[in-house]
C-alpha cells in the first residue's frame, strides 16, 4: 500500500468544499472523502461544526465524542451531531480505513419528512450502528463521480449524498415513514415472492439457509422451495447463491477489501469455498475478476456473459 505524504496516513482522498459548500438537494456538503490510517494514527480533537456520517470500511479504532471513547470496527456507521468535541484514532494494532461526509441541512430540509431526519441527527451527540455495506456503495460511487467528473456527475453526487444521510438514519432505526397505497400491476411478481426476495437482499450476509427464511416468514420449507421455483423459474438456493456473488462483485469493485474478508462477510466456510462458488457463477476466480476490473479499458481481458442478468429479472 502506498504511503501518502502525510505522516500517519497511507492515503487520504479529501474533497473540500469549505469555501463554497456543494448544494445537494436538502444538504450543503462541506467535505467528503476516504482516509486510511496507520496503526495508532489520530485525527486530533476538534469542534464538530458540521454533521458527519462515518463508515468504517476495515480495521478498528476509537471515536472520541466530548471525551467519551467509543470503539469502532468494520461495518460501523457513526453519525455525529454539531457543537461537540470529536476525534478519531486507529487502534495501535490495526490499520483503520473509513469514509466520511461533513454536511449541514439547508432550507430545503423544512419539509416534514426531512425535518424528522434532522431531528434524529440533533437528538444526541452521536449515534453508532452496524451496517452491511449499504452505505459503502453510495460513498464509493460518490467519490468516484467526484474524481471522474463524467456527464451529469453533479446530479449523481447529489443523489448519493442524500442517500448517505437517509441510509444512516435508517441503519440507526429511525426515520420510518409508510409509503402511500399503490396499485400493483397484475403481471408483477406477487407480494409473497417479493417478501422472500427482499429478505434475501436485506440479510444476504447472515442467511444460514432456506429453513431460516421459511421460519422467519412463516412458510413450510418444502412449500417455499416449490413456490419460489414455480413463480420465478429459479430455485431459492440458486437465487441466494447468485445474490451472494452479486454482492461480492460490488465489494470487489468498490469495497477495497480482500477476498478473505469478503468470503467471511458472506458466510462462506473458507476463501477457497467462496472462490469455488464465485467461479461457478462468473466463470472466473475473484482474483481474475479483479484483474479484469484493472484492465478492462485496455480490452485485454474478456468476461463471460453476465449470469446474473436473468436472476435480476426476477424482481419484475
Amino acid at each position: 500500500m502506498k504511503r501518502s505524504d502525510a505522516l500517519g496516513k497511507y492515503f487520504h482522498f479529501d474533497n473540500d468544499f469549505w469555501a463554497r459548500p456543494l448544494k445537494c438537494g436538502f444538504l450543503d456538503i462541506y467535505q467528503i472523502g476516504e482516509l486510511c490510517c496507520e496503526p495508532g494514527f489520530k485525527v486530533e480533537e476538534h469542534e464538530q461544526s458540521v454533521y458527519e456520517v462515518t463508515y468504517v470500511i476495515s480495521g478498528c479504532g476509537y471515536s472520541y465524542v466530548n471525551g467519551d471513547k467509543i470503539k469502532i470496527t468494520e461495518g460501523d456507521v457513526m453519525v455525529n451531531s454539531v457543537n461537540h468535541r470529536h476525534a478519531i484514532e486507529a487502534d495501535k494494532s490495526s490499520i483503520l480505513r473509513y469514509t466520511y461526509m461533513g454536511f449541514r441541512f439547508n432550507g430545503e430540509a423544512r419539509t416534514d419528512d426531512i425535518s424528522r431526519i434532522k431531528d434524529f441527527y440533533d437528538s444526541a451527540p452521536y449515534h453508532l450502528a452496524k451496517d452491511k455495506n449499504d452505505i459503502l456503495y453510495p460513498f464509493m460511487h460518490c467519490i468516484d463521480e467526484l474524481y471522474s467528473n463524467r456527464a451529469n456527475s453533479f446530479h449523481m453526487i447529489r443523489s448519493y449524498c442524500e442517500q448517505i444521510v437517509i441510509l444512516a438514519t435508517r441503519v440507526s432505526g429511525a426515520g420510518y415513514q409508510k409509503l402511500p397505497d399503490r396499485s400493483i400491476y397484475p403481471g408483477a411478481v406477487n407480494s409473497a415472492v417479493y417478501s422472500v426476495i427482499r429478505y434475501v437482499e436485506d440479510n444476504i450476509f447472515d442467511i444460514k439457509g432456506i429453513q431460516e427464511i421459511a421460519d422467519t416468514l412463516g412458510y413450510n420449507y418444502t412449500y417455499l422451495s416449490h413456490f419460489f421455483k414455480d413463480k420465478t423459474g429459479i430455485t431459492l438456493q440458486k437465487y441466494i447463491s447468485y445474490k451472494k456473488i452479486e454482492r461480492a462483485l460490488q465489494l470487489l469493485k468498490y469495497g477495497g477489501i480482500s477476498v478473505t474478508q469478503i468470503s467471511s462477510q458472506l458466510g462462506y466456510e473458507s476463501p477457497q469455498s467462496f472462490s469455488k462458488a464465485f467461479r461457478r457463477v462468473m466463470g472466473v476466480s475473484p482474483t481474475q475478476y479483479l484483474e479484469y476490473e484493472r484492465t478492462k479499458e485496455d480490452g485485454d481481458f474478456h468476461m463471460p456473459p453476465d449470469p446474473l442478468y436473468n436472476v435480476n429479472k426476477v424482481r419484475g
